[in-house]
């Protein structure tokens, strides 16, 4: 049976050994097919660590191995306690006698039986156990865990110990290797890749983990290769770091407690020389939590000057114009993120193991290190003081979305930690600024992977016809274009209405907020909540009635507005896309059914910075009132919503005002008409504040994997009546992994 094959056996057998939950998650960390490598691999790792003669010294010399058996090792042990101390002590005979430990970088194999080992905070349901063997290590990427002598952060490498009598259980095994290996890509960030070792008394299992998933060797025995062994203990135990799998052009210096200090990042400058940055110390890099993927990784820094920025490291396999490209074409773009320099190609994943064209081809996608520099802004949106300031970033980020879209490229991603304040005092056109075009694509290329697709881009913030592309097939699905952003704006902008008050603090809880959640459901729950949303007077009348009153006088006309304009641009999507059902496919092209809507752009833009400008107004004539009042002016009135059913009768923007209008009087919630969409049963759990993140950046782990959907039909077929409010199929999955991502992201 060859490699591939063991592979896709291993994960056919899979759910009868773990939970549903747990296989998902691990899944969505290693993909599907983890393939097993050939047995040459494992001899060709660390072959210059050291010579036949000097194994062969210390297999005759060190009392260790005798008669073709390491003597430590018992040979029939009852108990893997029996079997850790052993091999702990054998670990450590062997870093002796190899000196691998220097002054500045000690290594030394300690039995977590006897020894505290320090469970770190990463949430994966399929990491439930500790390393049975942990090698302790000081050195330049190492540092002491808080309240702790030893945890991942002062680990090279990490051992699972077992009975040979157990059971053979690879996904057991690949499940708690690749547990330590989140582990140690989010405690030790410049990791480039992880290996770990599962020894019993008579075998060994290497496991290997990168930005392009995992694989494993077969199980070779100890005894009859000592020199195998040895090596593989010696890499893994290795002083150079970038033996380790470390990064070594990021480097830190310990202070006398034993943790990091200071720390510096060498780079490519503008003209091509050597940079160096120090590391912000006060800050935490961003580090994405899943192992496979582009493994976003996100540096505070400052040059010589004190001139701060944020490099940002990723791993691409090449499928999508990358990043820098994009960057460089919008280079001087007024709200667009500056990228100061870029180092590409600084590695691969291929590059760390062996013979991949030996594998499926779906076993393995090559990635590529990219470190692009860019300038740093402001915090995220959300993290507002005033209704002025969110009015001024949102505008402005608008404005930037234009001229992005003027350069040919689309975002694809709007969220809040995409859309940053702008430096202090920042001028008109730079007080908000898009960042992250991680998922941008140039629109003059209509390649197929740039299809609107429910799996790419933050879920709480997809348009109505993103979400609808579930049930399409691959055929009647256009480009994503920049209607479906600026709905994304719409979305962004409601909830930041809904859950937070007007001077950025969160607001206290309301059964709209549990509407809000509902919008990181599965595809189908999120479009029945958005439709309802977007269509529903009622919803409208209570979104106006719920928010904080500091909203009112600058928010709630524009909300309105916003609201009708986006509502009645997605019902002439929705039309249009019904409109020529019976278009035969043409190879290589995608639909382009909305031609006619999108020949509108400047309107369309023009309309909803004309909403803003007006509402900045506004806020700027509160604020100027207030500051010449004593007290604070009263709450104004909100906008009459009239009382009828959700209305979707296309409306040509032309005919739509260009301002919101003055504020009266609210609805009574006895003249709300009763909700007679097809969404209005939708059930919401109770959440009390919708959150797509806690502290950085959202999106679904599909959009950061970077892989293209493969053209398969959806499970249902597109139909003119909106989708119901039932069981997902896809959402046990989806919303699992999208939680489990935002946990920690």
């Amino acid at each position: 049976m060859s490699s591939s094959d063991d592979a896709t056996v291993f994960w056919a057998a899979a759910p009868n050994s773990l939970e549903e939950r747990a296989l998902n998650e691990l899944v969505q960390d290693l993909g599907h097919n983890v393939p097993e490598t050939n047995a040459l691999w494992a001899t060709s790792l660390y072959l210059d660590l050291a010579t036949d003669a000097a194994i062969e010294k210390f297999l005759k010399e060190s009392g260790e191995y005798h008669g073709g058996m390491w003597r430590r090792v018992p040979e029939s042990p009852k108990h893997k306690s029996e079997l850790s101390g052993p091999l702990c002590d054998l670990v450590n005979s062997i870093i002796r006698h190899f000196r691998v430990s220097e002054a500045n970088a000690l290594r030394e194999a300690i039995n977590t039986h006897t020894t505290p080992f320090k469970r770190e905070a990463v949430d994966a349901a399929y990491f439930s156990t500790l390393p049975d063997v942990a090698v302790k290590a000081s050195g330049p990427s190492f540092s002491l865990p808080k309240g702790a002598s030893l945890g991942f952060p002062n680990v090279s490498a990490c051992f699972i110990v077992k009975l040979n009598a157990e059971p053979a259980n690879v996904l057991d095994d690949l499940a708690q290797t690749a547990g330590f290996a989140k582990q140690m890509f989010v405690y030790q960030p410049n990791r480039l890749f992880f290996r770990s070792l599962v020894l019993t008394e008579h075998q060994a299992r290497l496991f290997h983990f990168d930005r392009s998933g995992a694989q494993y060797t077969p199980p070779f025995n100890i005894h009859d290769k000592p020199h195998m062994f040895i090596r593989l203990i010696l890499g893994l135990c290795a002083t150079k770091e970038g033996i380790l799998g470390l990064d070594d052009s990021i480097q830190w210096s310990t202070g006398p407690d034993g943790r990091k200090a200071s720390g510096t990042l060498k780079t490519v400058g503008p003209d091509n020389s050597v940079v160096t940055y120090d590391l912000v110390m006060n800050e935490s890099p961003f580090v994405r939590t899943c192992i496979r993927g582009r493994g976003t990784i996100c540096w505070p820094v400052t040059n010589a000057h004190g001139d701060k920025f944020v490099v940002k490291e990723q791993w691409i396999t090449g499928s999508r114009t990358p990043e820098f490209e994009l960057l460089g074409d919008a280079k001087d773009l007024p709200g667009v993120c500056h990228m100061v320099s870029c180092e590409d190609n600084r590695s691969q994943t291929k590059e760390y193991r062996g013979n991949t064209e030996l594998f499926d081809k779906d076993a393995f996608q090559n990635r590529r290190a990219v470190r692009i520099i860019m300038k740093a802004y402001g915090p995220s949106i959300e993290k507002f003081s005033s209704v002025e300031q969110v009015l001024a970033t949102l505008r402005d980020a608008i404005a930037a979305h234009k001229a992005l879209l003027s350069r040919n490229i689309v975002h694809r991603d709007i969220s809040p930690n995409n859309v940053l304040q702008g430096a202090p005092g920042a001028e008109e056109g730079s007080r908000g600024v898009l960042v992250d075009l991680d998922m941008a694509f140039r629109r003059n290329k209509l390649a197929a992977q740039n299809r609107a697709d429910f799996k790419i881009g933050t879920r709480m913030f997809q348009s109505l016809m993103v979400l609808r592309t579930w049930e399409m097939e691959q055929r009647e699905i256009s480009a994503h274009d920049y209607l479906d952003d600026l709905e994304a704006f719409f979305w962004l902008f409601s909830y930041l209405l809904l859950t937070y008050k007007a001077d950025g603090k969160r607001a206290p809880a309301n059964h709209m907020q549990k509407r809000v959640s509902s919008w990181l459901n599965g595809p189908t729950l999120a479009y029945a909540a958005k439709y309802t949303f977007l269509y529903s007077t009622r919803s409208a009348a209570e979104t106006q009635r719920v928010m904080d009153g500091g909203w009112h006088y600058s928010c709630s006309g524009l909300f309105v507005e916003f609201r009708d304009y986006m509502g009645k641009l997605a019902t002439e999507k929705e039309d249009l896309l019904f409109a020529e059902l019976g278009e035969p496919e043409v190879a290589g092209e995608l639909p382009d059914k909305f031609s006619t809507l999108l020949e509108h752009v400047d309107e369309h833009y023009d309309h909803i910075l004309g909403l803003f400008d007006v509402a900045l107004g506004r806020a700027k004539e509160d604020k100027k009132t207030a500051q010449t009042q004593d007290s604070a002016p009263s709450v104004p009135q909100v906008t009459p919503i009239p009382s009828d059913t959700p209305t979707r009768a296309p409306v040509a923007a032309k005919d739509v005002p260009t301002a919101p209008p003055l504020a009266v009087s609210p609805p009574s919630r006895s003249s709300q008409s009763t909700l007679t969409s097809p969404c209005e049963t939708l059930k919401t759990s109770p959440l009390t504040h919708p959150s797509p993140s806690r502290s950085s950046k959202r999106r679904s782990e599909e959009a950061e994997l970077d892989e293209s959907p493969a053209d398969v039909k959806r499970a249902c077929p597109p139909s003119r009546r909106p989708l119901r409010a039932v069981i997902d199929p896809t959402l046990h999955v989806l919303s699992s992994v999208y939680q489990y991502c935002i946990k920690w992201l």
